[in-house]
């Protein structure tokens, strides 16, 4: 027993031999197992900042506007809205008994987002193009909602109303 790898070994089995300790209690051990268990990483919380948007323009069809200097009256309904930032404009046309609502929303940060129309009974989506255009078709008359989303923004035009 002269090799320096023994003699530790003989002195760790004497050591755990004459060990007269207890054991830990249960929940102790289990305790401390559960602060190296790995979990599972939560989700972060996400704030979607919601930006109201305030009707600036109405043009519609057959309808005088101060200042309006075309020749020709336009078929479709033109609606521009501001919200902080961005802008959206809309033009609703009559399609038979339906109406087409398309537009584009003005400034940065929409490009591939989602707009989507509502009412209580209904709701009409399409996805925003890289220049933040769309066109939904379809919609009957009625009271609406509309909403324009993004990964942290949300642009709420509350009252849009099709007859």
């Amino acid at each position: 027993m002269n090799n320096p790898q023994d003699q530790i070994f003989e002195h760790i089995v004497r050591r755990m031999a004459d060990d007269k300790a207890i054991d830990a209690p249960a929940d102790a051990l289990k305790y401390a197992k559960n602060l190296y268990r790995t979990r599972a990483a939560q989700p972060e919380a996400s704030i979607v900042r919601r930006i109201l948007a305030v009707l600036k323009m109405d043009l519609a069809p057959n309808r005088a506007t101060f200042g309006e200097r075309s020749a020709a009256t336009g078929q479709a309904r033109q609606m521009l809205f501001e919200s902080g930032s961005n802008a959206v404009d809309l033009r609703i046309k009559a399609v038979g008994k339906a109406f087409e609502i398309s537009g584009q929303i003005l400034g940065g940060g929409f490009e591939n987002g989602e707009i989507m129309v509502a009412n209580t009974d209904e709701s009409f989506r399409a996805n925003l193009d890289n220049l933040c255009g769309f066109t939904l078709s379809g919609v009957p008359a009625g009271e609406y909602s509309l909403t324009v989303r993004n990964r942290t923004s949300e642009i709420l035009v509350k009252q849009i109303i099709l007859k």
